[in-house]
């Protein structure tokens, strides 16, 4: 319903398993960056699959771009996937949203109901709420988002609606004295951080560097 080219895969590990992560991945043909990952190795991997021709990222413990989530505790929720959650949070943290993120929002909340708990048909707003009224940062990135996507991505109606019941959800849970104070700056100060660019992989790898 929403087709889309995929360009990477995302993994999603812990930092004391990295080596053992390195190992698996390579003994698949699967190419290290070697120079990405001895400088980001306890947070982040980098990998080359030459028949895939596709980049591999592989994040650690926290997946960590325009803003932070903490995944270590989280990997044990599903069996196959970060929890859905954590997943449409990797979309709406995004600063500049492209098409491709919209796409996977309007598909998670078109395959999964809203509740409060994570398993294969449901995401847990109430995990989300919690998350975010103790961040404004990330609260700011996701409602904008989300406001855009309804005002500006014509969604479909059942995605639309879920999109409203989210909002609502972070609007009424009460906030933490950190997210008060923070909300007293408000724009004034940059709220996310700027993902780092990693250059063509594929260059990387091709060098063995």
């Amino acid at each position: 319903m929403f087709p889309r080219n995929y360009k990477d895969i995302d993994f999603f590990g812990i930092s004391s398993q990295s080596k053992k992560i390195s190992e698996i991945l390579e003994s698949f043909g699967m190419i290290p960056n070697k120079r990405f990952n001895a400088l980001h190795g306890d947070r982040r991997l980098m990998f080359y699959d030459p028949q895939l021709d596709s980049t591999i990222d592989v994040f650690l413990d926290i997946f960590e771009m325009c803003h932070k989530i903490t995944l270590k505790d989280r990997l044990t929720i599903m069996r196959y996937t970060i929890p859905p959650s954590d997943l449409l949070l990797t979309k709406l943290q995004i600063i500049k949203i492209t098409e491709n993120d919209i796409k996977d929002i309007f598909a998670l909340l078109t395959d999964l109901d809203l509740g409060d708990h994570d398993d294969e048909k449901t995401i847990d707003t109430k995990y989300i709420a919690k998350l975010l009224a103790d961040d404004w940062g990330f609260y700011t990135t996701v409602t904008d988002n989300i406001q855009k996507i309804l005002n500006e991505f014509n969604p479909p109606s059942k995605v639309a609606e879920k999109l409203r019941q989210l909002m609502k959800k972070l609007e009424d849970e009460p906030k933490s004295l950190k997210w008060k104070m923070r909300a007293k700056v408000g724009r004034k100060v940059k709220w996310y951080e700027e993902p780092e660019e990693v250059g063509q992989f594929k260059a990387d790898a091709g060098g063995g560097t």
